[in-house]
């Protein structure tokens, strides 16, 4: 059987066997790195918008006690007025772990907030999820800051 052959048989196979609506593959490379900085961002910059693209439509969010857990509207509602009431000069995720599992991406790490001299801390854990439009929370558990 002639090369060209083989090579348009096995490229018409490739092509019948791929399912172009599902996202690509995501790989412990393609870890929500960019998205990750905004979020924590988001805290300091009043940026609503951006916040909530981060967002899943089924995140939950664990705040400590007092508050309680949210899920899906409520909970975006939750963070969306945190980050608008929220008066810091830095907010940032500093990631110790990040593991990729499946579709989704597990991370765990320390929440640092600076207000005016004060700097505070606060254990954190987010699940992000490989969406079509990029990585989008759907966990976010944190406790309290010291």
């Amino acid at each position: 059987m002639p090369r060209a052959t083989i090579l348009a048989g096995w490229a018409l196979t490739a092509l019948a066997c791929a399912d172009w609506r599902q996202p690509p593959a995501r790989t412990p490379t393609d870890a929500p790195m960019e998205e990750h900085t905004a979020l924590g961002a988001s805290f300091v910059s009043g940026d609503s918008a951006a916040l909530r693209r981060l967002l899943h439509a089924d995140l939950i969010v664990q705040p400590p006690e007092p508050d309680t857990a949210r899920q899906g509207d409520a909970a975006i509602a939750y963070l969306l007025d945190l980050a608008a009431q929220t008066t810091v000069s830095e907010s940032r995720l500093e990631p110790r772990a990040v593991a990729p599992e499946g579709p989704f991406a597990f991370e765990q790490g320390t929440w640092m907030l600076r207000s005016g001299d004060r700097r505070l801390r606060s254990p954190y854990t987010l699940r992000w999820r490989a969406t079509p439009e990029g990585w989008r929370v759907v966990l976010w558990r944190w406790g309290r800051f010291r």
